[in-house]
């Protein structure tokens, strides 16, 4: 007897998200080594591999709850990973309270998406979280190429570190909104004897 598509794990989706946790870890090191346009080349696959899963998700009908979940924990992998191992470099424009937020922010709703969802409440990503991680993908890659480019052009400087301080706002931001969004679904399953 056939296994239904949206049983499998290994779907299309699912084998992009798994294959952007290899290539996590492919930056880390490429950061850890100095090879900075290296680390962005892989970071960007990394990032199209994120598009890509959710339109095959959506495109082959085989999303899973457990794509669901998968997806943004390793977006969150990535992007909190990367953050920490950039913070380590001198001159990226990266503080120690910036990626501290990043990380606690992430950690905290993929906890809340974890218990909600395992409670069979659906808690998607919201528009807000989406921009968030295209913004925090965008300040990681003009951190990369400022690093592999070392320039004294002060535009660049600029650009990367607007696009750090608005992934930091933006993570706040999309960060509140998913608490908001998941209190009725807490006070709901609070009060149920």
């Amino acid at each position: 007897m056939a296994v239904p598509a949206e049983a499998r794990f290994w779907n299309v989706p699912n084998t992009l998200t798994m294959s952007r946790l290899v290539l996590a870890v492919v930056v880390f090191a490429l950061i850890a080594y100095g090879q900075y346009l290296p680390a962005l080349a892989v970071f960007g696959v990394a990032s199209l591999t994120d598009a890509l899963d959710g339109y095959f998700a959506r495109l082959l009908d085989q999303g899973t709850p457990l794509g669901r979940q998968l997806d943004p924990l390793v977006d969150k992998v990535i992007v909190s990973g990367a953050y920490i191992y950039l913070l380590s470099v001198p001159h990226t424009g990266v503080q120690p309270w910036m990626v501290t937020t990043i990380v606690v922010r992430e950690m905290l709703i993929q906890g809340l998406r974890s218990h909600l969802e395992g409670q069979g409440q659906a808690f998607g990503a919201a528009m807000a979280g989406k921009l968030k991680t295209l913004v925090q993908c965008l300040s990681i890659s003009a951190i990369l190429l400022s690093l592999a480019i070392p320039t004294t052009n002060y535009s660049l400087i600029l650009v990367r570190d607007g696009l750090t301080w608005l992934a930091v706002a933006l993570t706040i931001y999309s960060g509140l909104g998913y608490v908001v969004m998941a209190m009725p679904f807490m006070r709901q399953k609070a009060s149920t004897p």
